[in-house]
């Protein structure tokens, strides 16, 4: 899954980037915490 970022994340990348990501970590973590 590709996301947006709207803030930075550690390890992950910056805010407005476009990163990939597994399913399960975006639906379980970066939505859930707003990131």
């Amino acid at each position: 899954m590709q996301v947006i970022l709207i803030q930075d994340v550690d390890n992950l990348g910056g805010r407005n980037e476009l990163v990939a990501v597994k399913n399960g970590y975006a639906r379980n973590f970066l939505i859930p915490e707003k990131f």
